[in-house]
């Protein structure tokens, strides 16, 4: 509570009365704040809630309330955090934790520790969240406070059920709710209630989950009208929706697993769970309505449209959608908005209304991309990833557009068209990669590209796998093509992972059975334009599967596609720089781990690997001992580097996290290789090429790829080498010293080089298998 004006006099002594007033008034500014901020958190406007209390932050600065401060802090933050802005929350976090531990409030810092660990989970981050939370945990209960405790127990919860630990998540979520019990807080023991019951339904415990949402329904709706309640019922009400989908698995796999037939079997009928559902949702929107919430009544409505969708019943849903977008335009609410745009287009499509999809398809995708990866989580941070809740719009938009293009007699419109699904698959990779490295590089990739048309001789091709079909979207100097194949997508993955396992093998020729399979859907359509054009040059920019194959590994028939084209790859085209690179200006920092290092085998060929580009083009060479992270630094540091050339094991994993290059005397991750290479970026020129010769993905993790794609962009490199397997044997060191020799041709390009380095390879006895040359990609800048 404020402290009264008298008391205010007491405490400051003998500061002269003017001084006093204007601090008693920047103290009643800074609660007037406060309370704003309040009443526009509970309508559901956290944003303009984030204003109020961030206001309030800077009043209690000024006057030395430190406590204060903090607790408005905590305030700005979790309203950011549901915006969505997670990143923005955890700055405010950061330093409200700074102002909590210099003045020892233990309890500001565990709950300051706590909103770090879900803004973790928030971004996908499960392991940090839990160390976050253990930490807070910790403190709470050294502070003995049991209603904070009750709190972190059910966040805990969330993050060990987002590491699929669900025994456990169960547990702690069992010991929140005892403890909101006993300390009075029927919300948060309703809020653990549900989220138990979903962690037994990620558990196959379909029956229990069943009986712990009726109950947790009945605690809710014996709470008073407030957000709390609303959250409640839409989470009840997504939680009977979820476990109709649940038993119908179950049904479907009952002659297969015997105890999923039980589990249907006992479990109340399909339609009696989607009216629950639909009944949770109504009194939600009702909650929601009698308090102002106009965010809850948006995704209140909003679910409503998407029941209405399954049930067939396309007018209601359209009604519902509207008005769900609506509540969410009253209050800014972008995390909702886009959904319910793109739930109207779903539905203005299936009735046949081509025109008014697509507007609402790109009001949809012009909410989306301003905001980024963030919004990869539904309702109270209901998780889902970025292939469940965004990618599917940019899908359904391309195909839409897609549609139109051949439907279309017009040239002039055909090209409008390809434009827009061009740009369409553009920002969905943008966004992909975004949600893959989670910072952001993406967005400053993009702003250093430069301006340059694709040359001639050069074709970029876009392939978009569709459920019935797959479209290859094919730039030239020329203009924009489409060519539809008759392969639907799960065809196309099947084929795409048997190559891929095949292709590795070099005691099989099994491999040319797909590899010709695949040719004659991605690139026999595109031939005889290809020849009529003079293309030598192709820049795959893959999607899923695509992005795990080598390209250049692709047969006709009579010959690989390397004897064809040089081949280079890009995430995108808008974050490759396609301007021709200018060599020579710095040297060569090279790298080489050949001994055991971590469990690692040792690799003696990576020595000569190093030791063959140091011969070719000079510079500084660090091998074993002297590859640590320390050198490795100070040499970049101190010399103007244009080429950094790793040969020892490199990983890139599902995700960016799990990603790392090995030194001498450590792992190094992701984020610190692009801190190193990136003290380059912000000198006159970047880092010309990053080359990692013993890359390592996983065959059927196109996540990975991913990574590997957008290793470039990551580090701010122009161009990066890189392997989609390691080659072994002396294939490497070989494919690379030629590679590097055809690039002190100025007139030749990487994409070129590379090429004539695999032919030398791909015409060597022993050494025609793909295994040993393909595995090596050019990303990104290919001049």
């Amino acid at each position: 509570m404020p402290l009264r004006r008298d008391s205010w006099r007491q405490s400051i002594g003998g500061l002269a009365p003017r001084v006093v007033i204007g601090a008693v008034l920047l103290k009643d500014q800074a609660d007037q704040q406060m309370r704003h901020g309040k009443v526009q958190f509970e309508r559901g406007a956290f944003a303009q809630a984030a204003v109020h209390w961030m206001e309030a932050a800077r009043g209690y600065e000024e006057i030395g309330q430190a406590k204060e401060q903090c607790q408005a802090l905590i305030n700005v933050a979790y309203a950011l955090q549901r915006e969505g802005q997670i990143r923005r929350a955890q700055n405010v976090l950061q330093t409200a934790l700074t102002l909590s531990e210099q003045a020892g409030h233990r309890l500001l810092t565990a709950t300051i520790l706590g909103q770090l660990g879900t803004t973790s989970l928030s971004l996908g981050k499960a392991e940090s969240a839990t160390e976050h939370l253990t930490k807070a945990l910790n403190l709470a209960r050294e502070e003995q406070r049991p209603a904070l405790v009750a709190g972190l127990l059910n966040d805990l919860g969330n993050a060990l059920a987002a590491r699929g630990q669900f025994p456990e998540a169960i547990d702690v979520y069992a010991e929140s709710r005892r403890l909101a019990a006993e300390t009075k807080q029927p919300a948060l023991s309703a809020t653990a209630q549900v989220n138990g019951a979903v962690a037994r339904m990620q558990n196959r415990q379909l029956p229990e989950a069943q009986r712990e949402f009726d109950q947790a329904l009945k605690e809710v709706q014996a709470l008073g009208d407030d957000q709390a309640k609303t959250a409640g019922l839409l989470n009840i009400g997504l939680g009977y929706q979820d476990l109709h989908e649940a038993l119908a698995a179950a049904r479907a796999g009952a002659g297969k697993r015997p105890e999923a037939a039980t589990a249907a079997s006992t479990a109340s009928g399909d339609a009696e769970l989607l009216r629950q559902a639909s009944e949770a949702f109504t009194h939600a929107a009702e909650a929601a309505g009698r308090i102002g919430d106009a965010r809850g009544q948006s995704y209140a409505w909003g679910y409503l449209g998407s029941l209405r969708e399954t049930e067939q019943n396309s007018a209601a849903a359209l009604e519902y959608s509207r008005k769900a977008i609506f509540a969410a335009q009253k209050v800014n609410a972008p995390d909702s908005l886009y959904r319910w745009q793109w739930q109207t287009a779903r539905l203005l499509r299936a009735s046949g209304k081509e025109e008014e999809a697509l507007d609402a398809y790109q009001r949809a995708l012009a909410v989306l991309q301003p905001i980024g990866y963030e919004y990869s989580s539904g309702f109270q941070n209901r998780h889902h990833s970025f292939r469940e809740s965004v990618l599917p719009l940019y899908r359904e938009y391309e195909d839409a557009l897609l549609r139109r293009t051949a439907a279309s007699t017009s040239a002039e419109q055909n090209q409008q068209y390809l434009v827009r699904v061009r740009d369409a698959v553009e920002a969905s990779h943008r966004a992909e990669l975004q949600d893959y490295f989670r910072d952001d590089c993406v967005a400053t990739a993009k702003q250093q590209r430069g301006v340059s048309g694709i040359p001639a001789g050069t074709a970029v091709l876009y392939p978009i796998s569709l459920s019935d079909r797959l479209e290859l979207v094919v730039e030239t100097a020329a203009g924009l093509k489409h060519y539809p194949v008759p392969v639907g997508g799960d065809t196309l993955t099947r084929e795409v992972r048997a190559f891929r396992h095949l292709v590795q093998d070099r005691r099989s020729q099994n491999y040319l059975g797909p590899a010709q399979t695949l040719y004659g859907w991605l690139l026999a359509p595109l031939q005889q334009d290809f020849q009529a054009a003079g293309i030598t040059t192709l820049v795959m920019v893959p999607e899923g599967t695509l992005r795990t194959i080598p390209i250049s590994a692709l047969h006709d028939g009579r010959e690989f596609v390397v004897n064809r084209y040089a081949v280079a790859v890009s995430p995108a085209m808008e974050l490759t720089d396609p301007r021709a690179s200018q060599r020579g200006r710095g040297g060569v920092l090279s790298m080489a781990l050949t001994e055991s290092r971590q469990g690692f085998p040792a690799e003696a060929e990576r020595g000569d690997e190093v030791q063959a580009v140091k011969t070719i083009y000079g510079g500084t060479a660090l091998v074993n001992s002297e590859f640590s992270v320390p050198s490795v630094e100070q040499q970049i540091k101190s010399q103007q580097v244009d080429i950094v050339h790793v040969a020892s094991h490199s990983e890139v994993g599902h995700d960016a996290t799990n990603s790392f290059l090995l030194a001498y005397d450590d792992k190094i991750s992701m984020d610190r290789l692009a801190q190193m290479v990136g003290l380059l970026q912000y000198r006159k020129e970047p880092l010309e090429l990053l080359t990692l010769s013993a890359c390592e993905t996983a065959a059927e993790d196109d996540r990975a790829a991913l990574g590997l794609g957008g290793i470039a962009v990551k580090t701010g490199a122009r161009s990066a080498l890189a392997s989609l397997w390691v080659a072994g044997d002396q294939a490497a060191p070989e494919l690379v010293a030629e590679f590097y020799r055809q690039l002190q041709d100025s007139t030749v390009s990487k994409a070129v080089a590379l090429q004539r380095a695999q032919q030398k390879m791909l015409a060597q006895p022993g050494h025609t298998h793909p295994s040993y040359w393909a595995p090596f990609l050019l990303i990104n800048n290919w001049m």
